[in-house]
């Protein structure tokens, strides 16, 4: 692993955080609008804590992986900054948390549990020799040096359909729980419906996802990580899938303008952007939904719609 630098070290632990929040605040907005007609902001701030929180911790974890005294340097120097910036959004997560039903801190730990164990072994034999000892079934001490403790990353495939469920579904409930108590609103945000909505966000969350894979196709192919890039092993072939999958989409809800745009937008990223594609041009893929739900909220407040 590269030595760690002042400018990564903010950009992964503070800057990155922030931006795949903007994203999830976007979406909540909406969702928000969609339900009561106005923007409410506690799910918006839960939504937006939650993923500081995953993501900032991560890759915190993961620059703790250095090599030389250059980059443990620096990692001591700003360690605190990053706490004190990690304690910041917990603390805003926490306020919000408790202003809402709490529904909204069930669905919050439900959907951000699978984030924080990511990358976790877990051993499930240990589990299941509790289980037997409490029922008083026969308990062998023998220890199966074979044995692999458990991995949510390495399960073929789950990466993109977390990252695709969390990011629409996870949203949707968080959101639809905080505001309970005002969903008697009979508000109807023409084009848009909250079904649309939720199947249009979870095949662009999971596009993206599939798209950072295509990304780090050579990384994972060697790491071994069973991404759906890596398990077709062909990049022309996820490509076309996503293609095909956006178009439906776009077919399917061709009434909603934004919409189609999203999708148009999502596919011509899926054939431009590459393995060799610098990473920041990523974050067009991470936004393809936030850029057309800000035009649409644009055109609402100029009264253009």
């Amino acid at each position: 692993m590269a030595t760690t630098t002042a400018s990564s070290f903010i950009s992964s632990v503070i800057l990155q955080p922030i931006i795949v929040a903007i994203s999830s605040a976007v979406y909540s907005s909406l969702l928000s609008y969609e339900m009561i007609g106005k923007l409410d902001w506690r799910p918006i701030v839960i939504c937006a804590t939650s993923d500081v929180l995953v993501i900032a911790a991560d890759h915190l974890k993961d620059q703790e992986v250095v090599t030389g005294s250059r980059g443990a340097a620096v990692i001591k120097r700003f360690t605190p900054l990053a706490r004190i910036f990690l304690a910041l959004n917990a603390s805003l997560l926490a306020a919000a948390l408790s202003l809402s039903p709490p529904q909204a801190t069930f669905f919050t730990a439900a959907f951000t549990a699978p984030a924080f164990l990511w990358t976790t072994p877990l051993d499930l034999s240990r589990a299941g020799a509790v289980l037997k000892r409490f029922i008083g079934a026969n308990y062998s001490r023998e220890v199966d040096k074979d044995h692999k403790p458990f991995v949510i990353k390495r399960v073929p495939g789950m990466k993109a359909f977390f990252s695709g469920t969390i990011r629409s579904c996870g949203v949707f409930f968080v959101v639809h729980s905080a505001l309970q108590p005002s969903l008697t609103s009979t508000h109807n945000a023409l084009p848009w419906t909250i079904a649309e909505t939720l199947v249009w966000s979870m095949v662009n969350r999971t596009g993206h996802c599939i798209m950072s894979d295509v990304r780090d196709y050579d990384e994972d192919k060697e790491a071994g990580v069973p991404t759906i890039p890596v398990l077709l092993d062909s990049l022309p072939k996820t490509r076309m899938i996503l293609t095909v999958v956006h178009a439906a989409v776009l077919t399917a809800f061709r009434h909603n303008p934004f919409i189609v745009a999203s999708s148009c937008f999502a596919i011509a990223l899926v054939w431009i952007l590459g393995k060799d594609t610098p990473k920041p041009y990523f974050r067009l893929s991470l936004h393809s939904q936030s850029i057309f739900i800000v035009t649409y909220a644009l055109l609402l407040a100029f009264n253009l719609l």
